[in-house]
């Protein structure tokens, strides 16, 4: 696992000094090439010591080692003249869908599809913005064929969790894997036997311990830029991702194409 990846999804492990120094690699990384122990912190607010404790936590062996290997993985920077707000966005989709690429594995595409194949039913959850994207995913998936049903609202989706039983398939959308609602379904769901899958962006959640198999997605809170609040940008590229693969089975796409005829949609 390549360091930036392992800071991200360790970033809920961390303490708050630590966290500090977290956010301004992942949103500054190409910047720590010309930086001493000092300079960075200077401008993460902490101190060397604090620095020196986090390098050791995401394994390396000192300050330099952790630089050499960030260096070798931040992208070029371009010399990109914006003409706008066009421009601006675009840039901005650029950098998250490049880190959420790098985090995708085909292999649990593969387990996921066979979980597909094999669940009597589908359960998506999703809270706020996760929720819509989860009604987009369950989309996708109903017209594959597969016995689907998404919820956001937390009384729906602990309902379904207090019947399910071996054989179910939750899939959680949480950016964070904090959130209350998704946490307490899952615990109710994996008492009942259900498999559980989940998009998330940190590894140490609550929602990741309860999983049988993860994804994960580049955290739109490490893109220095504030004016964008699209948090779900990440995980729509995942499911393109997935969705995609998915239409490779014959049986997948033979339904698709059966349910976009009905429609009109071909």
């Amino acid at each position: 696992m390549d360091i930036l990846t392992k800071i991200q999804k360790d970033y809920l492990s961390f303490s708050k000094q630590e966290k500090k120094i977290a956010d301004y690699i992942l949103r500054f990384n190409q910047e720590l090439q010309n930086m001493n122990i000092t300079d960075l912190s200077e401008k993460t607010g902490t101190s060397n010591s604090s620095i020196t404790r986090f390098v050791k936590k995401v394994g390396c062996k000192n300050y330099s080692d952790m630089k050499f290997s960030i260096n070798g993985q931040s992208a070029p920077v371009e010399n990109h003249k914006s003409n706008g707000i066009a421009d601006e966005v675009f840039l901005y989709y650029q950098n998250v869908i490049k880190n959420t690429q790098h985090l995708i594995d085909l292999d649990k595409i593969k387990q996921f599809m066979k979980l597909l194949k094999e669940a009597k039913s589908i359960i998506l959850i999703g809270a706020s913005s996760s929720g819509t994207t989860a009604q987009i995913l369950g989309i996708r998936l109903m017209r594959m064929g597969l016995p689907v049903k998404s919820y956001s609202d937390p009384n729906w989706m602990l309902m379904q969790a207090s019947i399910a039983s071996p054989g179910d398939l939750f899939v959680a959308i949480s950016n964070s894997g904090v959130t209350r609602c998704i946490v307490e379904t899952l615990e109710q769901a994996r008492t009942n036997g259900a498999t559980i899958v989940s998009i998330t962006s940190f590894s140490e959640n609550p929602v990741s311990k309860l999983s049988d198999l993860i994804f994960h997605v580049y955290n739109t809170r490490f893109v220095h830029n504030q004016k964008f609040a699209n948090s779900q940008f990440s995980n729509i590229y995942l499911i393109d991702v997935i969705t995609t693969y998915l239409m490779e089975d014959q049986q997948f796409g033979r339904s698709v194409t059966t349910t976009r005829q009905i429609i009109n949609d071909l």
